[in-house]
Order: structure tokens, then sequence, then C-alpha cells
């Protein structure tokens, strides 16, 4: 679908993205404008890939992290979404369009399948597959850094090994290390991936993430442990 189907113009989209690029232009954990940015771009090539509807996910995309608990400290926010509902208002959408994106945002999220999934539409896929695919590879790595010290994490704990499983309330309560991070979600991204567009990408991507860690056991002298684990990770 194009803006037009929506009874919008791309002014609406400029309208947002400008809102959004002033709430997290300073962001310091990795949620930032450029990841935004990031994640819009991704997201808008795949979804004329996969013929779903653009409009929704280019908003989707601008709006996923406005009101995330990580930024906002209240996890009202991700149910609520109330900052994304008034940037879309205050940039003229109409109340079935806000709804549609609201939604599509509330279905994403890396924790939300944790308990059980949840059903997603064919923009939510697109959006988690965006989203997820900038937690990996290269800018996933120094995304991860980023995020590590924003939270005052260890970088690396070669005697505690990664949670393998684990609830919601489970993961919101680790306070691992950074390395660790990689095991408990980013290396399982990869089969996480909804669209064929996004699996071939996690897969190169995916790769990068695995040869920085073997890199990074072989200089920090780690414990035959980690480079255990991390064989399981390798094609």
């Amino acid at each position: 679908m194009t803006a037009l189907n929506h009874h919008i113009t791309t002014d609406v989209i400029g309208l947002v993205a400008d809102q959004v690029e002033r709430i997290l232009a300073t962001e310091g954990s990795g949620h930032d404008w450029q990841h935004i940015r990031r994640v819009w771009f991704t997201a808008a090539k795949l979804a004329v890939v996969e013929k779903a509807d653009v409009v929704v996910v280019i908003l989707a995309a601008l709006l996923h992290d406005v009101d995330d608990r990580k930024l906002t400290g209240d996890d009202s926010t991700e149910t609520l979404l109330p900052t994304a509902r008034r940037i879309l208002a205050e940039a003229g959408a109409k109340a079935a369009l806000i709804e549609t994106v609201c939604s599509t945002i509330k279905m994403t999220g890396f924790h939300k399948g944790l308990d059980g999934g949840t059903e997603r539409s064919l923009e939510a896929h697109i959006l988690s597959d965006a989203d997820q695919l900038d937690a990996i590879g290269a800018i996933g790595v120094a995304r991860t850094f980023v995020f590590g010290a924003s939270r005052r994490r260890p970088m690396f704990e070669p005697d505690v090994m990664p949670m393998t499983t684990f609830t919601v309330a489970q993961y919101d309560a680790n306070k691992g290390s950074t390395i660790a991070h990689f095991f408990e979600k980013l290396l399982k991204l990869r089969t996480m991936m909804a669209t064929e567009t996004g699996r071939r990408e996690a897969n190169v991507r995916h790769a990068r993430m695995v040869d920085f860690l073997d890199a990074f056991f072989i200089e920090s002298a780690a414990p035959a442990a980690w480079f255990e684990m991390l064989s399981a990770y390798r094609d």
C-alpha cells in the first residue's frame, strides 16, 4: 500500500520522524535515533518485498521505542503507548491508522515471546525482523556494549555462564554480563526471523557475531566452556 491508501501524505511520516528524532537524539543505551532510522529503512524494504502495508510498517518502525519500558522505566507505557499516540495524532493520522500502528508495535518485542509467544500481523513480523536485525551483526555488537555500559553491567564474567532458559521476570531481573547477553538473546535471533529476506540477512550478521565472540574469547583467554557453548551457534 502507499500513503494514499491511508489518505495521508509523506508529510505525516516526516512529522513523526522529526518528533522521534527530537525525543531520541541523545538516548544513550543504543535505542537512539540512528537505531530508529536503520530499523525504518530496513522495515520499509521488507514491507515492499513482503507486500505489506508500507505506511503502517514505517510509522510503527519510527515509533516502536518511544514508549519502550527500557527507556521509560514504566511497564504500562508499552501497553498504553501514550507518546506514540500523541505523536501520531499531532501529525494528523486518523484514529483507525493510529490503532493499527499501535497494535503493530504492541505485538513486537523479544520479551513478549518468552512466556508462550504472541500472535503477530504481517506488519508486526516485518517490524520485528527489522528491529532484530539491528540487534545482531557488527551494529548489534556495538549496540550491545553500549547498552551494557548504560546499565553498568560487567563486560565479561568468565566464571558466570549465561542463563539457558528463563521467564520474562527472570530475563528482566538478570544483571549478567554483556557477553552472556549474546547467548541469552542475540545468537538466538536468526532462528526467530519471520521473513525469508530477514532470515538471509540474519545469517550473514549472525556469522559476524560468532567471529567476534571467537576472537574475544581467544584474546581474553576465556575458559573452554565458552568456546564449547559458542560452537553450537556455528554453521
